[in-house]
């Protein structure tokens, strides 16, 4: 794969994580798990984790002897081999789940040699919460190209860091942007190519940095199709970086929900995300709990829902933040009268 988007770096140019499991995650891994407490998730089904209300844990009990590791590599081998016979003989499997496995880049060599060969047109794909680096992203994208109706990319919680996400957006640039042009082609072709659209993606708590920021603004300005966007817990102190990924919002035109949790955004960064939203004409829901902003902040989203234009926000999650009763009030109706009337 050509990295087409890292010029953009100096160019001007519903799997969702659920929050309260996102936190209750966070209490698990500084305090330990028992060997008892841990769960993990392998399904082939159509639930989701905005379904779900307890946190399903990771396996952190460092107290395990090299025994119990190896066990529980056994068992993981033996649920992939499992699935694996699944993926080969249906073609009704429409999501795979595999979320909270201890899933690797090695592992999902060959989950993914399997599910290109399944007659299943597999449309969401959930690796939350796993140990998938930069050397699984060409996996992923070799899957995608095979499997092009892949629509929802769940990634939450593995450590792609810069270098995977900036290897994941520019190949899934790269994938939508040579599918564009097959389809525009005016020699003719013998088949009909199916376009690589992702419409949902997950990197939050990934470490993504200044250069994975940067990365995205451009993903988002030139070649994004996403409708949802999850980045919670990206905690990058530059805020230059997210300056020039909030001004990609700015003309973005398909984004309709973004996640921002505990991403350390402040006042400072609440009030360059507040501009965005002045010029964005298709985002209905934002989370921002948990990002230690207090008055300020909410103040600077006050206003914008005041703003003449009229920006298109509908649904606001401020949780975990410091911002007084009465401006909640206020920032609450403003949003509903962005609301469309009720039939």
């Amino acid at each position: 794969m050509s990295t087409g988007l890292e010029s953009g770096l100096d160019q001007q140019k519903w799997f969702k994580v659920n929050k309260s499991e996102r936190n209750k995650i966070k209490e698990q891994i500084t305090s330990g798990l028992t060997a008892n407490g841990s769960a993990s998730e392998v399904e082939l089904s159509e639930e989701s984790d905005s379904s779900f209300t307890e946190a399903r844990k990771p396996k952190m009990n460092n107290s395990q002897g090299p025994g119990d590791a190896t066990s529980e590599e056994q068992d993981l081998q033996k649920q992939m081999d499992a699935m694996t016979e699944v993926l080969s003989n249906s073609d009704e499997v429409d999501q795979l789940i595999l979320r909270n496995t201890g899933l690797t880049d090695e592992l999902l060599k060959s989950l993914a040699t399997a599910l290109k060969r399944s007659p299943s047109e597999v449309t969401v794909i959930n690796l939350n919460l796993n140990q998938i680096g930069p050397p699984g992203v060409n996996v992923l994208l070799d899957l995608l190209q095979a499997k092009p109706q892949i629509k929802e990319l769940l990634l939450f919680g593995n450590q792609l860091g810069d270098l995977g996400v900036q290897a994941l957006l520019s190949g899934l640039a790269e994938l939508q942007d040579k599918t564009a042009a097959l389809r525009g082609n005016s020699e003719p072709i013998h088949f009909s190519p199916v376009s690589v659209v992702i419409k949902e993606l997950d990197l939050g708590g990934n470490g993504i940095g200044s250069d994975g920021l940067r990365v995205l603004a451009t993903f988002m300005r030139y070649h994004s199709h996403l409708q949802y966007l999850g980045l919670a817990q990206t905690s990058c102190s530059d805020m230059e970086a997210w300056t020039v990924l909030f001004e990609s919002l700015k003309v973005n035109t398909t984004l309709t929900h973004i996640i921002l949790d505990e991403s350390n955004l402040g006042d400072n960064g609440i009030k360059l995300f507040a501009e965005a939203l002045r010029s964005n004409k298709t985002l209905r829901k934002v989370d921002l709990d948990n990002n230690g902003f207090g008055e300020v902040g909410g103040h600077y989203l006050l206003e914008t829902l005041r703003s003449g234009g009229k920006c298109s926000l509908e649904n606001l999650s401020l949780g975990g933040n410091y911002i007084s009763t009465a401006l909640m009030a206020n920032i609450q109706q403003e949003l509903e009268s962005n609301r469309p009337a009720a039939l």
